[in-house]
């Protein structure tokens, strides 16, 4: 190999290692440049606050050409690196993989990762971390909830604090992710704590400022935490708005929607843990199998012939037969009440 090859090689080398550093640095704990000289972090800037504290509190820094670059998303690695070292002392990886002592002490503390590393991170897997590391165990909505209603983050519609602008599917940013770390400091979150095994009780959540239905809050003590959950996501999805000619009602194992009596039930199975059953008491009052379709895409399974139910559940009144819908690993079982023609038995499950 040529003198000159050597070189060549030798400052490509150099080149891979620099742009390695800037990658798995920018978030470290010695801010390169001051948020105040960042090209693009303005005093205007809603996040201008957030990462003048990231950088004077020595948790980020900037890139070599003055830029902070606020807008790029973060991968899940990197946020719980700056997530976990704002308050452990943990070293990066020695040998392996930088991340591999942020994602064992995640595992330790039983916070829910993906174990995509490099995959940007939402915001709604960032509220599940975050409330989580507050000692709690929600999933999706209630820990939005949850962060909301205890000063722990804001959300992005400037002056409304709700489960929809929170924006959970948006990525989160880099200016986001220390924003998040701050409200957490400034807000109570002290420490680390270990997520509880098994999930919060629902209907200890606290009311959102200014919301008028809150999500949880009017169950029942002692309602299941599937079945609080579940009305959360019918309230948050807006199907239960849908019907304003019924009244929601929720029970321990239940959630039933009445006209002065009962049309249209949500029924929770305690054996294997999970809503898998809808039971309509008036299956030819209006809007019932409209309900029911709405119900069985909430619990996750596919409606992809929506005539042909309606069609077994209007059947289902002068017959006995049994009618099965399959699909996308999932089963609808549609059946008669024997002697009852007016109500019907749906019942889905994964196949």
């Amino acid at each position: 190999m040529s003198k000159r090859m050597c070189i060549l090689i030798k400052k490509f080398k150099k080149t891979v290692l620099a742009l390695t550093l800037v990658v798995t640095t920018a978030f470290s704990a010695v801010p390169a440049i001051a948020a105040v000289n960042f090209k693009d972090v303005k005093p205007e800037d809603w996040f201008h606050a957030a990462v003048q504290w990231g950088t004077s509190n020595g948790m980020v820094s900037g890139y070599p050409d003055g830029t902070f670059l606020p807008n790029n998303s973060v991968s899940e690695s990197e946020f719980l690196k700056l997530f976990i070292a704002a308050y452990e002392p943990v070293e990066a990886g020695q040998g392996g993989n930088w991340a591999d002592p942020y994602y064992a002490f995640a595992d330790k503390m039983n916070y829910p990762t993906s174990g995509n590393r490099n995959a940007a991170i939402s915001r709604g897997a960032v509220a599940e971390i975050v409330s989580g590391a507050a000692g709690v165990n929600y999933k999706g909505d209630n820990a939005i909830v949850y962060l909301l209603g205890n000063g722990l983050a804001k959300g992005k519609m400037a002056g409304e604090i709700s489960v929809g602008g929170y924006k959970a599917k948006d990525l989160l940013t880099r200016a986001e992710a220390v924003q998040f770390i701050k409200n957490a400091k400034e807000n109570g979150l002290s420490e680390l704590n270990k997520r509880p095994a098994t999930g919060s009780p629902t209907n200890q959540l606290p009311q959102l400022p200014g919301a008028t239905t809150p999500p949880v809050g009017q169950v029942p003590p002692g309602t299941e935490p599937a079945v609080a959950d579940f009305y959360n996501k019918l309230i948050t999805d807006g199907i239960i708005a849908k019907y304003p000619q019924f009244e929601a009602k929720v029970g321990k194992t239940s959630i039933t929607l009445s006209e002065g009596k009962s049309v249209a039930s949500v029924v929770y199975d305690k054996t294997g843990n999970k809503i898998n059953q809808i039971i309509l008491w008036k299956n030819d009052a209006k809007g019932a199998s409209d309900f029911a379709i709405d119900a069985i895409k909430a619990i996750g399974a596919p409606m992809t012939k929506e005539a042909e139910f309606k069609k077994a559940i209007e059947n289902s009144r002068t017959s006995t037969d049994v009618v099965e819908f399959r699909g996308s690993g999932w089963t609808i079982t549609i059946t008669p009440h024997q002697t009852a023609t007016d109500t019907t038995y749906i019942v889905v499950k994964k196949s």
